[in-house]
């Protein structure tokens, strides 16, 4: 046995030693009831939603698949947008990066490997084969959230097959996009002179693209979002298009295996695909880059960054620098402006006020001129309803990235309590930096949204009038709604502050997004509940707006009652977690 046998044996007798050690301590934890009731929920998530899809196309929970007839006019459309989606990925992967050539390893492997006598290609064929375990779970993964979402026939094997041929390729592709750009700078071309070159190129090839497609492509028409089908064809024509299609053609080989319908369809699909992933292969192990200095440094940081991230402390590794105020800041005045004031600095010089209203006037003149000319209208209208897409799910999942912040809270709660600072004045300044944040986006999106529709309409009840006093009032609605969603992750907090700190100290795994979904079922639930009182008396304004006065009037009116229920719940929940910050005890309550 060679020399290279035996340390592959040894590093996959150690990648498997790691991976039951992972899964005992999985095991272990779940004699804790947070992390069982947690793994129920996520098993029970996964075995209802994907499991039980994947294999047999019986009876009502069968997937639907698309009439044959259709199949073969639907997959290219899937396969060049897939291509789009590679094609902006692997653009990134030549722009954003600016960190040395480095290989993912471990301490443990780290110290395992580099100090053996292996070659600097047989540390890249370990990680090739070390990375091959986590392709193939997320290959897994994505074929049961494929697989539940599609409408499309075909064998799952043949699925994860697709998807393993594209994770593949495209991780090969980033290692040697790293080592190609290490080269490029061993040849003097920095991380500022790569990003123009890559830039330019991206631009001269876009503007050659937009000077085709206006030309062969006319401007979508309303005819053209009428249905599914006719949003296809439009598409269809825009990515055929020369030279767009040129650009495409070698990302659409790579996405071709993932959507073919049966065995033949794939491997004729396959060969073409393999060829790129071998060709990718021979590129990263004939590239002839120093990289361990730079992956010892990568392992170190990342073992920092765990140990960091379970006591708690976790920070950015980024050394900061200094920012401006956001506001003059007064020696007395209303004490959460303080939390305000000092949230906004944390957050970064791009949350200013200046900034938003930049944003806003660059919104107002981009959508006049769109509507200079009648044939963008329906460019308009598409931009109007995704950001009225983006504003919805903004309100929803918004305080569910914003809870991190909060969580912050309760280690440092023992030294706030320290202040002179009743309870409720802590609630709202620890709200006003999450809210403030996410009120300017809402308004942001709303803002192009009342742009989107209410610019060159012809619809009777869609009035510029109307649609700008809907605006102002879901304007004015926004702020106490994301008041009080934010309240209940800070409630939860409160409360149950062993579970909200699992998700960040505990790791990832099924158990913890099980206690995301019970969070998340929570949330939603008591959300309802909390809407209830606002949404009767708001249609109670509405009807009788609509028997004594206009739309106008009346789309004012709801708006008004609407918010005014919302903001005496916000105050009572306010002045609710107030009193719990106040008759806390952190010796008792909060378990470490």
């Amino acid at each position: 046995m060679s020399r290279s046998t035996e340390i592959a044996h040894a590093y996959l007798y150690l990648k498997a030693t790691s991976l039951r050690g992972f899964f005992a301590q999985r095991i272990k934890r779940l004699r804790q009831p947070k992390y069982l009731f947690g793994a129920l929920a996520g098993a029970a998530y996964f075995y209802f939603f994907f499991l039980r899809h994947v294999f047999g196309d019986h009876g009502n929970n069968a997937i639907p698949a698309l009439p044959a007839e259709l199949t073969p006019y639907l997959t290219p459309y899937l396969t060049s947008i897939g291509a789009l989606i590679l094609a902006i990925i692997v653009l990134l992967t030549w722009i954003v990066p600016s960190a040395r050539a480095a290989l993912q390893f471990s301490e443990p492997e780290v110290a395992f490997l580099f100090p053996a006598p292996v070659t600097r290609r047989m540390l890249v064929h370990l990680k090739l084969l070390g990375s091959q375990f986590g392709i193939l779970l997320t290959s897994f993964f994505f074929t049961l959230i494929s697989r539940r979402a599609s409408f499309l026939g075909g064998n799952p094997l043949l699925h994860a097959a697709g998807w393993w041929l594209l994770f593949s390729t495209l991780s090969l592709h980033m290692i040697a996009a790293s080592f190609t750009r290490e080269r490029l700078l061993e040849f003097g071309v920095n991380v500022l002179r790569r990003r123009i070159a890559v830039l330019g190129i991206t631009a001269v090839l876009a503007g050659l693209c937009w000077w085709s497609l206006r030309r062969t492509v006319p401007l979508p028409t309303e005819n053209d979002f009428a249905n599914f089908k006719t949003i296809l064809n439009y598409a269809g024509g825009v990515l055929a298009s020369v030279p767009l299609a040129w650009i495409l053609a070698p990302f659409k080989l790579v996405a071709a295996p993932l959507f073919a319908n049966d065995a033949r369809e794939f491997l004729r699909a396959a060969l073409p695909a393999l060829l790129i992933l071998v060709a990718h292969y021979f590129w990263v192990v004939h590239s002839d880059v120093s990289f361990e200095e730079a992956s010892i440094d990568v392992a170190r940081r990342r073992a920092e960054h765990v140990s960091a991230r379970r006591s708690g402390k976790l920070r950015s590794s980024t050394p900061l620098k200094p920012r401006t105020e956001p506001f003059p800041l007064a020696a007395r005045g209303f004490i959460p402006l303080a939390f305000l004031w000092k949230g906004l600095i944390a957050s970064g010089p791009w949350y200013r006020l200046r900034t938003w209203l930049i944003a806003c006037a660059v919104v107002v003149a981009g959508s006049f001129w769109i509507a200079a000319d009648p044939e963008r209208l329906p460019v308009l209208r598409i931009i109007g309803g995704v950001s009225l897409g983006l504003g919805g799910w903004l309100i929803f999942a918004g305080p569910m990235f914003m809870q991190r912040g909060l969580r912050q809270v309760l280690p440092q709660l023992d030294i706030i309590k320290a202040c002179p600072l009743r309870g409720w004045q802590i609630v709202i300044g620890e709200l006003l930096s999450p809210m403030t944040l996410m009120i300017f986006g809402q308004w942001l999106l709303l803002l192009i949204v009342a742009l989107g529709f209410g610019i060159g309409s012809s619809d009777p009840l869609l009035t510029g009038i109307n649609v700008g006093v809907g605006a102002i009032g879901i304007a004015f609605i926004a702020p106490p709604l994301c008041g009080l969603m934010l309240c209940l992750p800070f409630a939860g907090m409160l409360y149950f502050p062993a579970w909200s700190e699992a998700p960040s100290s505990g790791g990832g795994g099924i158990e913890i997004m099980g206690q995301r979904l019970l969070a998340l079922g929570a949330y939603m639930l008591i959300l309802a509940l909390v809407l209830v009182p606002a949404a009767l008396l708001g249609i109670l304004a509405f009807l009788l707006g609509h028997w004594l006065a206009n739309l106008t009037v009346t789309l004012l009116l709801t708006a008004l009652v609407a918010g005014l229920v919302l903001v005496i719940e916000l105050l009572a929940a306010v002045w609710w977690l107030g009193e719990k910050i106040e008759s806390i005890d952190l010796s008792q309550d909060v378990s470490r």
